[in-house]
């Protein structure tokens, strides 16, 4: 064996080329065909030795190692093949064909068990069907994912306007419950008002029977004591402190709303008009009065001179808030309120109104005083400067009328105040005159006088006594209608409190209408409320002496009642 090796490459037998005879065209194309072969072989180890290392994902790697390795033995057989034709060194071809032969024993080996793996192979046919299917799922998956996208935007798209109408409704419901805040604070600032209103209309009335009483006797003393200087001194002092105190009870009933109110139907610009002159010499030279009135103004249902108290009232306050000079504007306007705005009020009905803004350039309010405003005896003003009432009675007088009052102000940018009453259908009409003087004779005629409080009728009894008149009395309406029934002479006129227990001062005059249609009456008042035709509201056709009252008035109005044509 040693030996072999030793002559391994060793030339001692005889050359291939012999076999050919030295045929140069036999042994060239044998040398040139082994040659071929050869570099075909060694290139093919190659190649599959690139594509093994290019494609790790390839199971049968170690197959197609051991094929390569057979190849390259092969092709070095063929290398050996064209060598020996000149060099017959054929031990080491039959060494080289011994490792090709083993090459290819253990490629054949690895090859059987890969066979059943081999064979299930698809078929090109198979594979374009496979990747005709592949396509469709690939297709099918697309289309899928592109429903799935389309049903994203459109879960999105839900989403954002679920989202919008969330936020909608969240923004719709912070305004409701400011709403709801809003109308709650106006409806305990409204009871609290009310309640004050009630305690102030009853002591004004009460107060107003003791008023009667010492005006009237104040004013009758004046008389006795025409020659005793001291004695009219003292008397007029009783009548002047009576009148302020009367002006401060009529102050109490305006906020309280239980004045006695003869409404008719009004223009609001002629009463604005009619004022004019008179608000420019209260307001002074350094204020500028502007006058924006609209033009076709409805009418609105409301007693003339509160309206002139009202005007006057946020003149003064509009005065007083710009000591340095300004702008006032007083403006009219045609205003239908919605639902919406009458939801964020009380005691307000939608429809047609008329408002009147009284506006000023002045200091303006903060919000803790702008929510006490219309407190009775509330107010900013220096001690001795203001009573608290006048914001007071222009807030009974506006709600009185069935309207509303909206205030806006903010310090240093002036105040605004926005009065809203009902328009009515009815042509306004024109404003009244001052009532003429009438020549007052001696009185013949009988009055019955109807009075629950005791002082009140029996000074009225007295006045009426002093001018003449024949004077029957009663305490009480059904003490009036018996009166009525049996006197045999005529009743010219009955003078009737207006709120009397039992029986009201209205349904007395009723009742007498119909046992005597001629009488006369005369209601006397200085409080009303509501179970005294709607609320304190007396027609232009009914005669009424307010309270307190002096004789000279009480004998006035008489006459005017006595002569007034039916």
């Amino acid at each position: 064996m040693l030996e072999f090796f030793r002559k391994l490459f060793s030339e001692d037998f005889m050359p291939h080329g012999m076999c050919y005879f030295w045929n140069p065209s036999v042994l060239g194309l044998n040398v040139a065909s082994d040659a071929l072969i050869a570099v075909s072989y060694y290139s093919i180890p190659f190649l599959l030795f690139y594509f093994v290392r290019k494609r790790r994902d390839v199971e049968f790697k170690g197959i197609f190692v051991a094929f390569g390795i057979f190849i390259l033995a092969c092709g070095s057989t063929h290398v050996l093949g064209a060598v020996t034709v000149w060099h017959p060194v054929y031990r080491f071809d039959g060494v080289v064909k011994a490792v090709t032969a083993l090459a290819s024993v253990a490629t054949t080996v690895m090859l059987i068990p890969l066979m059943p793996t081999l064979v299930r192979l698809p078929s090109p046919s198979q594979l374009r069907s496979i990747n005709r299917k592949l396509e469709r799922e690939v297709e099918e998956r697309r289309g899928a994912e592109e429903r799935v996208r389309q049903i994203n935007d459109e879960l999105e798209h839900r989403v954002a306007v679920r989202t919008g109408e969330l936020a909608e409704t969240v923004a719709n419901l912070q305004r409701e419950i400011k709403r709801r805040r809003e109308v709650e604070s106006e409806l305990v600032q409204s009871q609290k008002m009310e309640a004050v209103g009630r305690l102030a209309g009853g002591v004004a009335h009460d107060f107003n029977n003791l008023l009667t009483v010492i005006l009237g006797y104040g004013e009758m003393l004046r008389e006795e004591f025409g020659n005793n200087p001291e004695a009219l001194d003292y008397a007029a002092e009783i009548l002047r402190a009576g009148q302020r105190a009367s002006a401060l009870t009529n102050q109490l009933l305006a906020f309280s709303r239980r004045q006695v109110a003869v409404p008719r139907s009004l223009n609001l610009n002629q009463t604005a008009e009619h004022i004019e002159k008179m608000l420019r010499r209260m307001i002074g030279e350094d204020i500028d009065l502007r006058m924006k009135l609209a033009d076709g103004l409805r009418s609105v249902l409301a007693d003339p001179s509160h309206i002139d108290q009202v005007i006057m009232n946020l003149a003064v306050n509009s005065r007083d808030a710009m000591p340095q000079g300004g702008t006032l504007i007083i403006e009219t306007a045609n205003v239908d309120l919605t639902d919406e705005y009458v939801g964020r009020h009380l005691d307000v009905e939608p429809g047609p109104y008329v408002m009147l803004a009284i506006s000023d350039t002045g200091s303006g309010m903060d919000e803790a005083t702008r929510s006490r405003i219309f407190e009775p005896f509330f107010t900013t003003k220096e001690q001795g400067k203001g009573t608290g009432l006048g914001l007071s009675i222009v807030y009974g007088i506006v709600k009185q009328a069935g309207g509303e009052i909206i205030v806006y102000s903010e310090p240093g940018h002036g105040t605004v105040f926005k009065l809203y009453f009902p328009a009515i259908e009815e042509s306004a009409e024109p404003l009244p005159l001052p009532p003429a003087e009438l020549e007052v004779d001696r009185a013949t005629e009988t009055v019955l006088v109807v009075e629950d409080e005791d002082q009140v009728r029996s000074l009225t009894e007295t006045m009426l006594t002093r001018q003449g008149y024949q004077v029957l009395a009663a305490s009480s309406g059904p003490a009036a209608l018996e009166i009525v029934r049996e006197h045999p002479g005529e009743i010219h006129l009955m003078l009737t409190d207006v709120v009397m227990p039992g029986m009201t001062g209205v349904k007395l005059a009723q009742e007498v209408g119909k046992l005597r249609p001629a009488i006369r009456v005369l209601y006397m008042s200085g409080y009303t409320d509501a179970s005294v035709n709607g609320a304190g509201v007396f027609t232009k056709d009914m005669e009424y002496l307010e309270k307190p009252f002096t004789s000279a008035t009480l004998q006035r109005k008489l006459r005017e009642a006595l002569r007034r044509v039916w």
